[in-house]
């Protein structure tokens, strides 16, 4: 797998973005953990691992970022459920998805409840994950799924610098 330059256009003008692109155009990295706080270390690791393979690791610090706020609402929403077979440990998905244009995290958790975005509680600090996401993604959602929910967002791939010089 090597690097690929693609042209796109913005409304900002052309520009070009840089990564590897596999030959189906998209890598996906798949893993369960046990909804429990050790889960965000861990989310975080197996990003860090993922993005250091696909060679985009200037995406690691915004990225890691990303994926413990949706890891630890994934935690949060599944506290107190018990997991499909009774007395073991909720668990929760996490999907890391490279495609030609944007990295796309997704975080799968059994609770059936939309993420709710709430007033930051400076004394508690808590409240604030949705917000940030909502400020650092490029776009973020959720959808339904499999008897619970998947909380997603995506990053663009860093864009390359032009080489092409601008008109005067």
């Amino acid at each position: 797998m090597g690097l690929q330059a693609t042209a796109t256009h913005t409304r900002d003008g052309p520009s070009t973005r840089v990564g590897p692109v596999p030959a189906n155009g998209r890598q996906t990295r798949d893993v369960r953990l046990a909804a429990l706080p050790s889960a965000v270390p861990w989310a975080r690791r197996v990003l860090r691992h993922m993005l250091h393979e696909w060679q985009v690791e200037s995406m690691a610090d915004p990225a890691a970022l990303l994926v413990s706020e949706l890891v630890t609402n994934a935690v949060e929403a599944s506290a107190g459920r018990t997991g499909r077979d009774q007395g073991k440990l909720p668990m929760i998905g996490l999907a890391i998805r490279l495609t030609a244009t944007s990295l796309v995290l997704e975080v799968w958790d059994s609770s059936p409840l939309r993420p709710v975005s709430q007033e930051a509680d400076i004394a508690r600090n808590r409240g604030r994950g949705l917000l940030l996401i909502d400020a650092m993604a490029d776009s973020w959602g959720h959808r339904a799924a499999d008897g619970g929910k998947v909380v997603w967002c995506e990053l663009a791939l860093p864009r390359a610098s032009s080489s092409t010089p601008a008109a005067s």
